[in-house]
């Protein structure tokens, strides 16, 4: 009687261990075309009107670098407010913009640097070569940031991935990627009609802390040589957002510098 248990005990115990063996499944096939795909990002882009998050922050160039905690507030399409913290939570750098002009609070200084919203004033936050509405847009992967369908599209299979691509006349403006699992951009090369990226982007995590919303963002740029990384540990879609979440005021006792003397 033992001897007859014996081999389907066997049996079992391999087919178990050949399923831990096997290889992974392969990535989702071709499924949607270019008019689907567009069209969920796009519904997707106008269920997000602002945020509120948190997060480590890591900024990197030549000249500067910094790392630190972040409080982010944002409304799209342009409108932003970054809080810097220190290891004890004290702020250390606050930035805000409406579009209209930029306020940089440094209260080591006791100054509160205002101006209009030039790519040269946003630079402290939004490297040159980055609009500011873009830098919105992809703080909560609002992608794409080109408008009309693409002219290139194809399905890229040793990936998953769909790939679009925008251009104006030969010129080629921007080239998207978006992972066929759950439709979510996790690449971008904005050109702009420029030879190389002006600027180039990664988005990952989706889904950790909201539906279809990035957790990781890393923006790059290479003239300038820029680095902006950001890991979200909160986030919130569409808060109700208090007055002053979004505004900059000189606190008592703080001068008023025009920015960028």
């Amino acid at each position: 009687m033992k001897r007859h248990l014996f081999w389907p005990g066997l049996f079992l115990v391999l087919l178990l261990g050949g399923c831990q063996t096997l290889p992974p499944a392969p990535p989702p096939t071709a499924g949607l075309t270019a008019k689907e795909v567009l069209s969920r990002l796009r519904s997707r882009q106008q269920q997000v009107q602002s945020f509120q998050a948190k997060g480590r922050i890591t900024y990197l160039s030549p000249k500067e670098n910094y790392s630190g905690t972040a409080l982010l507030a944002g409304r799209l399409p342009a409108t932003l407010k970054v809080n810097i913290l220190d290891f004890l939570g004290r702020t250390i750098l606050t930035f805000a913009t409406n579009g209209t002009e930029v306020k940089i609070l440094s209260p080591g200084e006791s100054k509160l640097f205002a101006g209009p919203a030039t790519p040269g004033n946003l630079a402290a936050f939004i490297p040159p070569t980055v609009s500011l509405s873009q830098t919105v847009h992809l703080l909560v992967g609002a992608l794409p940031f080109s408008s009309g369908p693409p002219d290139y599209f194809t399905y890229e299979a040793a990936t998953g991935r769909y790939l679009l691509e925008w251009r104006r006349g030969s010129a080629l403006t921007e080239r998207l990627w978006v992972q066929a699992q759950g439709l979510n951009p996790v690449a971008d090369e904005w050109y702009g009609g420029a030879a190389l990226p002006r600027f180039s982007a990664e988005l990952s995590g989706y889904g950790a802390l909201a539906p279809h919303l990035p957790e990781k963002i890393t923006l790059k740029t290479t003239t300038p040589k820029k680095e902006l990384r950001l890991v979200y540990s909160e986030l919130k879609v569409n808060p109700v957002l208090i007055p002053t979440a979004l505004t900059l005021s000189a606190p008592p006792g703080f001068a008023v510098v025009p920015l960028g003397r």
